[in-house]
């Protein structure tokens, strides 16, 4: 079977979640499947990490600055004529092959439409009714995404499949204690302290936590509170907050954070991330990776993903999110009871089981197995 993939969203940086998605997706499935011919189309720079790509998998580089899924993508399929054409993050060519399969991440653009530009919520909005109108199968990275593809669109529940995203595997060597040390004072961080990882916006409710962590401090914990990630919507309110409380130099701005996040999550004592929407909540699989307890919201995908390896809040309350910190900042018998839960967690979110599930759509739909196409 030959499939074709835009790869485009791996060649990205600095990657978030539907990079990371789209880059471990093609890297799992090159591990699983020998047997047929993958096209990865890109617009930028071949991401290194395919450079030991298996040779049924090939690369195409087809530079365009603007509108390059609806034109040269759109071209080069009708070129190509694969099988079954997969787009990872949901924008299928108004031009396209007959049988695609798209991932839809969230619609986060539709709950939260200050964090967006008016174009951006335009153009979102355009490929999300399309993908759903036009592809044979849809995927969603998890059932909350799913019922909002339903609740919000009309969807057909039937067409859409929930396949959860994985998470690499975690190193067996842990970062030692001098490498953490290092990063951190780097970084201008002094331990103990508390993690929050992401864009730092209205979404992902770092104000709430920014209040949450200084009714902590005025209980006394001596903890920091580091916040890695670029500012968003929402940014200046937020730091006007801190710059107005009595502990802003306990809180600590790294900017986006990369190269030092494994070294951030397994120094913390607590990853705290209560974010009001998630379509799938990658962040709290990567602290539970590194033995980090974490608090996060109840409800969303965040829940859903957690299970029971992680303290749940309302995220709409600072006093619950204090409290589940508190908890487990005090607690020692929770704190070694979530970390276990989440190594045990996490063995239900490995790539190669999530390629696998993939692949199985791709061949059911490239073959015509999985029904009629929509018209």
């Amino acid at each position: 079977m030959r499939i074709a993939i835009d790869a485009s969203p791996a060649a990205k940086t600095p990657r978030t979640g539907t990079e990371f998605y789209t880059l471990h997706l093609i890297l799992a499935l090159a591990q699983i499947d020998a047997d047929n011919e993958y096209t990865l189309l890109l617009s930028e720079e071949v991401p290194e990490e395919f450079a030991g790509l298996p040779g049924n998998f090939h690369t195409l580089r087809i530079p365009q600055r603007w509108l390059w899924a609806q034109t040269r993508l759109a071209r080069e399929l009708r070129r190509l004529r694969p099988d079954v054409f997969f787009a990872p993050a949901n924008v299928i060519p108004f031009l396209h092959p007959p049988r695609c399969v798209t991932t839809i991440h969230d619609v986060a653009f539709r709950l939260f439409p200050e964090c967006y530009s008016a174009f951006v919520r335009w153009y979102l909005d355009l490929t999300t009714r399309f993908a759903l109108r036009r592809a044979v199968k849809v995927i969603a990275v998890s059932h909350a995404t799913k019922e909002d593809l339903v609740q919000m669109y009309d969807a057909d529940p039937s067409r859409i499949e929930v396949i959860h995203s994985g998470v690499p595997a975690f190193s067996e060597a842990p970062p030692s204690s001098r490498e953490i040390a290092s990063t951190l004072s780097r970084l201008g961080i002094t331990p103990p302290y508390l993690l929050f990882l992401g864009r730092l916006e209205t979404k992902k409710n770092v104000a709430r936590i920014v209040q949450a962590f200084l009714k902590l401090k005025d209980q006394g914990i001596p903890h920091q509170l580091v916040l890695g990630g670029s500012p968003g919507v929402g940014f200046a309110e937020m730091k006007a907050l801190i710059d107005a409380s009595a502990f802003a130099k306990d809180i600590i701005l790294t900017g986006y954070v990369a190269d030092e996040k494994d070294f951030l999550y397994a120094g913390a004592d607590a990853f705290v991330f209560p974010s009001l929407y998630e379509g799938f909540g990658f962040p709290i699989l990567e602290a539970a990776g590194h033995g980090t307890p974490v608090v996060t919201s109840r409800g969303s995908s965040l829940s859903e993903v957690a299970g029971e390896a992680a303290v749940l809040v309302d995220p709409l309350d600072v006093d619950q999110i204090a409290d589940g910190i508190s908890q487990v900042l005090s607690d020692r018998k929770l704190r070694d009871k979530l970390v276990n839960r989440g190594y045990e967690r996490l063995r239900h979110f490995d790539w190669r089981t999530t390629a696998a599930e993939v692949l199985r759509v791709l061949k059911e739909v490239g073959s015509g197995r999985a029904g009629n196409l929509p018209t």
